[in-house]
């Protein structure tokens, strides 16, 4: 896959059913029918063109202390253990280092809260992105068991193959015995060096999303009490080849500022929470409101830009339903569209959804799961393992006009960044800063920059990628199933 393919959205179709099992303390088993049909924003996993040779494997894993103290009052365990150094690669992925097998054999992965499964390429995997990267030799390994089961994923512009597998694996010091997982025999090319550093993938959603019926790493986790807690939490760094921090088994309260903002998770399958408004800067006006119900295109930004001078910025504001409001909104829309050029294409949302927009801009293009079971409520999805803020076509289109940024492309000048304000975003009842040094990407070696807000055109939520996690500590909590977050505070670290 080349990074010239359009940004849209590539349709994938797995549909498969699949029998999740799982063993009680009694021994009674239990299994859950599961049915996945999904399409996916193209690509998963595609790092920027400038990103440069790869990394070597970090450092040694610890070995699981046998007496480990957790610290009731920070939410801390103790120093090394349960932590992985996250490697940034351009501010577009981030990746660790995890080891399977008995003797160990070292991975580099991307830790995904918007997948559930584990996969790593195989050695009897000769496509050019496997032999580009570290493989996984089950002979060489005293603990391997083999499952039998065909794994496959279906990308928009290819597809990852492989079997089922059962080893020891070590993560952050912590070592999981007989974890499933699937090793590939075939990769497409989207995984080829320079595009991806990292050899595999390591899902952190919840058990109803995995695939082939195999649990996912961190539910072994907690349920062979290998953690101290049911959560763990991400302090994503910005800058390239600087690192941050993922830690399993509790969160580190000298990381972030203020407190915890907690948010209900709407849906046990992804970290999805609700998703109430959206506002650029002070005004007063919440797009995501209005563009469910008016074609904003070519609504004056004048109007769009008023000033909220009332309301407390770092709460949630009303949406404006008030009558004058939209009615002025709506008459400024008309006499706008009036003046517009007849048959103006690259206005027409309803041409663009027929004629998905192309993207030249080297970031991650996340393949969004779609259909099934849509929240009844607007809702966005916290996920890892994307760069960008997906959303309706709508919002994302405005967005992108106020911003200054081709909605095709997400190609802008970089001569006005200075005045760029916040975007806010509310969720779970709390409202959240978006800076401009987060949605835009900027690149000084070419001396380019690019919009992360990309129109998603069949996801039933928004996904807010790493542009957006990375101004904040994130903590998930498994058990009582709700995100945390705070403004992060960590010192940036290079390598």
């Amino acid at each position: 896959m080349s990074l010239l393919l359009p940004l849209a959205l590539c349709v994938l179709s797995i549909s498969a059913t699949t029998a999740l099992a799982e063993t009680t303390k009694t021994g009674r088993v239990v299994s859950i029918p599961l049915q996945r049909s999904f399409n996916r924003n193209n690509n998963i996993l595609v790092a920027r063109r400038n990103a440069r040779t790869k990394i070597e494997n970090g450092k040694a894993m610890m070995q699981l202390a046998p007496d480990v103290d957790f610290d009731e009052d920070t939410h801390d365990v103790e120093p090394d253990f349960g932590q992985v150094r996250l490697t940034d690669a351009t501010d577009t992925y981030y990746y660790g280092v995890i080891s399977v097998g008995t003797p160990g054999q070292n991975f580099t992965v991307t830790f995904d809260t918007g997948s559930a499964n584990m996969w790593i390429p195989g050695v009897r995997c000769t496509s050019k992105a496997c032999l580009q990267h570290n493989r996984y030799d089950h002979d060489l390994s005293s603990t391997y068991q083999p499952l039998n089961g065909q794994f496959a994923i279906q990308y928009g512009t290819g597809e990852v193959r492989g079997f089922t597998s059962q080893d020891t694996v070590k993560v952050g010091g912590i070592t999981i015995k007989d974890q499933p997982f699937a090793e590939t025999t075939s990769e497409d090319e989207v995984f080829e060096l320079p595009d991806t550093e990292f050899d595999g993938l390591f899902g952190l959603a919840f058990k109803s999303l995995a695939s082939g019926g195999l649990v996912p790493p961190m539910v072994k986790l907690i349920e062979e009490a290998l953690v101290d807690e049911p959560v763990f939490a991400f302090a994503l760094s910005q800058g390239h080849r600087s690192f941050g921090e993922l830690l399993l088994g509790g969160y580190n309260e000298m990381h972030y500022k203020g407190e915890l903002r907690w948010m209900r998770v709407i849906r046990a399958k992804y970290w999805q929470v609700s998703m109430e408004g959206l506002w650029y800067g002070d005004s007063k006006f919440n797009l995501l409101s209005l563009s469910k119900d008016h074609d904003l295109g070519n609504l004056p930004l004048d109007i769009l830009l008023s000033s909220n001078t009332t309301s407390d910025p770092h709460q949630p504001i009303q949406t404006i339903q008030h009558g004058r409001e939209i009615e002025a909104a709506e008459k400024a829309r008309l006499k706008a569209k009036s003046k517009a050029k007849e048959g103006d294409d690259e206005m027409n949302l309803e041409y663009r959804r027929r004629h998905p927009p192309t993207d030249s801009s080297p970031k991650i293009k996340k393949l969004i799961p779609t259909g099934g079971d849509p929240s009844p409520e607007t809702s966005a999805i916290m996920d890892t393992g994307t760069s960008f803020l997906l959303g309706d076509p709508n919002t994302i289109q405005l967005i992108s006009r106020i911003i200054g940024a081709d909605f095709r492309t997400g190609d802008m000048s970089c001569a006005h960044l200075q005045d760029l304000k916040s975007v806010w975003i509310s969720l779970g009842g709390f409202k959240f800063e978006i800076a401009p040094e987060h949605y835009i990407y900027r690149d000084h070696e070419k001396k380019t920059c690019s919009s992360a807000w990309v129109p998603s055109y069949d996801s039933p939520f928004w996904v807010l990628g790493d542009s957006f996690l990375r101004a904040y500590y994130a903590v998930f909590d498994m058990k009582d199933k709700k995100v945390g977050l705070a403004p992060i505070n960590m010192p940036l670290k290079h390598f």
